[in-house]
């Protein structure tokens, strides 16, 4: 599978967990081949609060941007002084944004109300600290939404690996949210999502592959990898009947929208 393009066109991969266990035997001999390929950036979302610090300092050399949030999916690893902790490590340091928080509804109903309220603080804080926000949501788009209109959030950020109905996705766009595009768009069954993609606005997608989870069905082996973002803005290229580069360009330019800090980063 030949997944280098005829011009390496820049590009930043929106959201990927480049710091997680997965990267460690090969980090840096990664980075080197995607920087190879084309890679300008990378921005790398904080989950759980013992893992900012080092997320902070790997960052520290390299263009990758971090976020700070406590992310749904670990809801029992997180403990009661953490948003305390987030405040004053985003006031310390130099988040490109919030994130990644949000709502997961797939997750056992006993989670719901400790996601709920979690999720709120964490965008009241951003909107205290007027930072955009990287949003993780499943199965629970409109409740996010509601949340989002109900805390007067007007700082926008990113719906990460966006699935929702076309109706979901302009209500966020108005909002001022892009709509994270990753790995799914690949899968044979998401037919329903290429044809959401096909009808909202380029303006409005960022590419991303949450890497190395969310492996997309062209990709074999046991991780995911940032590269595979070439191959997804081909997928997204075909859809739109338009030009690769067009995508790549797009997506850049409206991450550079949505979190202004990373024009001195990357």
């Amino acid at each position: 599978m030949n997944i280098e393009p005829k011009e390496k066109t820049p590009w930043i991969d929106s959201h990927c967990h480049f710091d997680f266990p997965q990267f460690n035997q090969d980090r840096e001999q990664h980075w080197q081949f995607l920087t190879n390929m084309g890679c300008v950036g990378l921005v790398i979302p904080g989950v759980t609060a013992n893992t900012w610090s080092a997320l902070i300092e790997g960052c520290r050399h390299k263009p990758w941007a971090y976020a700070l949030g406590l992310h749904p999916y670990f809801i029992d690893q997180h403990e009661a002084g953490d948003l305390s902790r987030l405040a004053m490590a985003c006031e310390t340091n130099q988040p490109v944004a919030i994130g990644e928080f949000g709502l997961d509804f797939s997750l056992p109903e006993t989670t719901f109300s400790q996601q709920i309220e979690l999720c709120q603080q964490q965008l009241e804080l951003a909107k205290t600290l007027e930072l955009p926000v990287i949003l993780h949501v499943r199965k629970a788009y409109d409740e996010v939404a509601a949340m989002v209109r109900r805390v007067g959030f007007k700082q926008g950020g990113i719906i990460h690996a966006f699935s929702g109905s076309i109706q979901q996705g302009k209500a966020f766009i108005k909002l001022g949210f892009k709509l994270g595009i990753g790995g799914a768009i690949s899968h044979g069954r998401a037919l329903k999502l290429r044809k959401t993609v096909a009808h909202l606005p380029l303006e409005a997608l960022v590419l991303e592959t949450d890497s190395p989870d969310m492996k997309p069905a062209f990709l074999a082996g046991q991780r995911n990898s940032p590269i595979s973002l070439l191959l997804l803005a081909q997928i997204v290229a075909s859809l739109k009947n338009c030009h690769y580069d067009k995508v790549i360009l797009a997506s850049n330019d409206n991450l550079y929208a949505v979190m202004p800090k990373l024009k001195v980063i990357f």
